[in-house]
């Protein structure tokens, strides 16, 4: 089937994305690729929540306070001008895990003014103490906390899906290697659970740059792509953009999901 939608892309409203991510030009993308459905979601820390003071991962979590709900909010004015009858905006946001309150950092409140929002478990650049880095068990112990105490949390019924599960930013090695040490039971017990939350699985384009079709399902975390189809799952495919580049590789979407056997049954409503 042809992916006709992106539900993970950043703009420069974002710390770590550049001038180029703009609507405007995701929207020329979008009408290149034959996309229906813009899905945008930016950083996003509750000033409503407390940042962790000690931060010990060496990644600046504290530049959160700079972008409360007021700074994400000046997309909509820009999403409102969007005239294109057959492009479809979203307004949403990209959440981190909160590890001193093992939850996530959205207030129930805060998150009701979001079509939809992205939890990632494996923003552990971010979040994670850098003495979890070894033995790599650690860490992938830590990615399966987030993810179990996101599916707890309050504000799992806010979730709309969990971006780019277990795939390890900016891991200091090569982050493939996490996906060997993770049993199929072990998956099959946390995606279960989240087919009954009802919280999609998105499919990441972002590590698929320059991968042929054998290369993708030959990959480590294809595996994981069938467990989460098998224990069912919805899926929500994303490329993450962060510029004007992040779409030159996204009919690799409609790629994962032929190799998938993906029909519209299996991708979230609000994606169809």
């Amino acid at each position: 089937m042809k992916i006709t939608h992106d539900f993970h892309i950043h703009t420069s409203l974002s710390y770590c994305a550049n001038e180029t991510a703009t609507v405007d030009n995701y929207i020329e993308h979008a009408k290149r690729l034959g996309l229906k459905k813009l899905g945008f979601a930016n950083h996003f820390w509750d000033e409503n929540i407390a940042i962790p003071e000690n931060n010990e991962t060496g990644y600046e979590i504290t530049g959160y306070k700079y972008y409360p709900q007021s700074h994400l909010a000046k997309l909509k004015p820009e999403l409102q001008k969007v005239k294109d009858a057959g492009i479809q905006v979203f307004y949403g946001c990209e959440v981190e895990y909160d590890l001193p309150h093992r939850g996530v950092s959205i207030t129930e409140a805060v998150a009701e003014t979001f079509d939809f929002i992205l939890m990632p478990n494996s923003h552990t650049h971010m979040t994670m103490p850098t003495e979890l880095y070894h033995p790599y068990e650690k860490h992938v112990d830590f990615m399966f906390q987030a993810y179990e105490d996101t599916l707890k949390s309050p504000v799992s019924r806010y979730i709309t899906a969990m971006a780019h599960p277990f795939m390890a930013v900016c891991a200091p090695y090569d982050r493939d290697l996490l996906y060997g040490l993770i049993p199929d039971d072990r998956f099959r017990r946390l995606f279960d659970a989240t087919a009954k939350k009802g919280i999609a699985f998105e499919i990441n384009t972002a590590d698929m740059e320059g991968k042929t079709p054998e290369e993708i399902e030959d990959g480590p975390s294809f595996r994981m792509f069938r467990l989460a189809k098998e224990c069912g799952c919805q899926f929500l495919f994303g490329s993450d953009a962060h510029s004007n580049l992040s779409h030159n590789f996204y009919e690799n979407a409609s790629i994962v999901a032929n190799l998938l056997g993906l029909t519209e049954k299996d991708i979230l409503e609000i994606a169809r």
